[in-house]
């Protein structure tokens, strides 16, 4: 494991703050979509305002 550590010390063009901000944003954008797919899929029972196609009266079939 510390020979990853040196190689990424070693590593040209990207410095410790460059590997602080790419794991920040990376861990912020893959906490953000976590979150987003918590709030879907523990949405209890959808209430009245949610229609299915067939809910809604277009009236397109009077005649």
């Amino acid at each position: 494991m510390s020979e990853l550590f040196t190689f990424l010390a070693q590593a040209p063009g990207l410095n410790a703050s460059g590997w602080f901000m790419l794991i920040g944003c990376i861990g912020l954008v893959c906490a953000l979509c976590a979150f987003c797919f918590w709030k879907i899929m523990t949405e209890p029972k959808p209430s009245e305002h949610h229609h299915t196609p067939l809910d809604i009266d277009t009236h397109d079939i009077e005649q």
